[in-house]
């Protein structure tokens, strides 16, 4: 009797460790270029007198998540269950961009959308994918899709509008191998966008 006893408080003090799942911790990934790549550098242009703004960046609810996401289909969007952001994608897209504005000197000040200043001219965005494209083939690529509008602050009116497409191949079909493709594809976005708005009649 007293070993059946024992046996069955055994097994009691055993169960709780049985129930118990440990999953493997997440990875987790940034977007930050490094900024000494001679791939990445900006031209110095002339320097505007204008102060600029960078409103919000707008994106759907999936790409202001801290998820890394794919697609091996037409229309679904899945997401890497161990690998994550560190911060959403329109947040760490918001800070690249006004660094690179302001590493390109071509503006008398870049303001964030925090700032209580006023700004000559705001920098409206629009994020419309980020994201691993896993095709029939097998090829994949990391794939950033964002559109921008450039608005004079003063009388609220639109005076140029752009979209930029970066479609890098990954070197692996996985959360590392997207991330790499993912930051240079950031990167050149940041780089066509500092040329865009510095072009004739931007500034």
């Amino acid at each position: 009797m007293r070993n059946n006893v024992y046996m069955i408080l055994v097994l009691i003090s055993l169960l709780p460790g049985c129930l118990i799942k440990t999953n493997p911790p997440a990875d987790i990934y940034t977007i930050s270029p490094r900024w000494n790549n001679n791939d990445i550098q900006i031209e110095p242009q002339k320097k505007s007198s204008h102060i600029i703004k960078l409103a919000p960046i707008r994106a759907t609810r999936a790409l202001t998540g801290t998820e890394i996401l794919y697609s091996d289909t037409e229309y679904s969007w899945n997401s890497y269950l161990y690998s994550r952001w560190n911060d959403t994608p329109v947040k760490m897209l918001q800070t690249l961009f006004q660094v690179s504005i302001e590493e390109s000197h071509s503006f008398k000040a870049v303001v964030p959308p925090s700032s209580v200043s006023t700004a000559d001219l705001l920098l409206e965005s629009t994020l419309l994918d980020l994201s691993h494209h896993i095709n029939v083939d097998g090829a994949s690529e990391g794939v950033i899709r964002i559109q921008f509008y450039l608005i004079d602050n003063m009388n609220r009116t639109v005076i140029a509008t752009k979209q930029f497409v970066s479609k890098i191949p990954t070197s692996t079909q996985n959360a590392k191998g997207v991330v790499r493709a993912l930051n240079k594809a950031a990167t050149n976005i940041a780089h066509k966008l500092v040329v865009w708005l510095t072009e004739s009649g931007r500034i």
